[in-house]
């Protein structure tokens, strides 16, 4: 399947995470959606997206 270049018009997609969940990422733990939370409906967007298509190339 071939990916489709999602991003928002200045290349960031603004988020609001507490600390414990920044620490999980990155450490690679896994993580729950409802950790993250998209400060704009466009973020919402794009990383709905980005998640989607992470989620397709990994079968």
């Amino acid at each position: 399947m071939a990916s489709k270049q999602i991003s928002s018009e200045d290349g960031f997609v603004s988020l609001n995470v507490r600390a414990s969940v920044l620490q999980k990422m990155l450490n690679g733990e896994v993580l729950h959606m409802t950790d993250i939370h998209c400060t704009c409906s466009r973020s919402k967007q794009v990383l709905k997206q980005l998640l989607l298509q992470a989620a397709s190339e990994r079968e």
